[in-house]
């Protein structure tokens, strides 16, 4: 009896072997790491876990963002990302990185992802507006678009709408700490992405014309994230549209402005320039 006992003790106090799990619970567990756990640490804890690490449908997202937290310099994580694109072959469909991607680093994951449907690439300065044009048209199958960095122009924003045809959610942010007027860039988007149902500004300057633009060249859209922008003068009729229109419509947090010195005030009470 006290050796029955013993051993139920034992059993109940034992380590769970985790080699011992199913090769696809395993998988599941390593996809739920950031890419860099899995490039730097996880794929090289047991010879089992760099198998499943070389499968190319682990590659399917790669996330590489909030790098200020992240010890490794930027031609390091650039060096990381190529080696993640490698190894999705051709599988990568989702791929979110800040401040290092440059038109290099895109020429390279554009060659070699022709099934992308996720694109995010945010605060990466060294990508130029000849660079997104040239490469982004390879994207053919893109459904979502979040981007953020020093300019877009008007010339991209067509290219985008012309080649990728299934885009269905954009997400557009000015530059850090101000605020512009894309006033050619956004009659571009209601020109150019009729297809899109989701799209998000921040840090845009808006006026009643360009919510009109909007409004009838995107007659699919369901929501407009509008909650980090500017608008001058909102008409009630440009207002009312948008909320029969659009199933979820978010106006700035702050009220449209009246004139250009109330621009200026905001700026200086928020810390940013207007």
């Amino acid at each position: 009896m006290a050796s029955s006992d013993k051993k139920s003790k034992g059993e109940s106090t034992r380590k769970p072997n985790w080699l011992e799990l199913p090769i696809d619970l395993t998988k599941n567990i390593l996809q739920r790491l950031d890419t860099l756990d899995i490039m730097i640490s996880a794929r090289n804890v047991c010879p089992l876990w760099w198998h499943i690490c070389k499968d190319p449908s682990m590659w399917r997202t790669i996330r590489i963002y909030n790098i200020e937290f992240i010890p490794y310099d930027f031609c390091c994580l650039e060096k990381i990302v190529r080696c993640a694109v490698d190894l999705s072959c051709g599988h990568l469909e989702d791929i979110a990185l800040e401040l290092f991607c440059t038109d290099d680093l895109l020429e390279y994951i554009a060659h070699r992802a022709s099934n992308m449907r996720c694109l995010r690439i945010s605060d990466c300065n060294n990508i130029s507006n000849k660079g997104m044009i040239e490469f982004v048209k390879m994207f053919s199958l893109l459904e979502e678009l979040y981007i953020s960095f020093k300019y877009l122009s008007k010339d991209s924003i067509e290219v985008i709408g012309r080649f990728c045809p299934l885009l269905k959610s954009l997400n557009f942010d000015g530059p850090l700490f101000t605020y512009f007027a894309f006033y050619d860039e956004v009659f571009a988007i209601g020109k150019a992405m009729p297809g899109l149902r989701h799209l998000s500004f921040s840090r845009i300057v808006f006026d009643n014309d360009q919510l009109f633009a909007i409004l009838d060249g995107c007659p699919l859209i369901e929501s407009l994230d509008l909650r980090n922008c500017l608008i001058r003068h909102l008409s009630p009729s440009v207002k009312k549209r948008c909320r029969k229109q659009i199933k979820d419509f978010q106006l700035p947090i702050y009220n449209s402005y009246e004139d250009d010195s109330d621009v200026r005030n905001f700026g200086k009470i928020k810390g940013i320039q207007a």
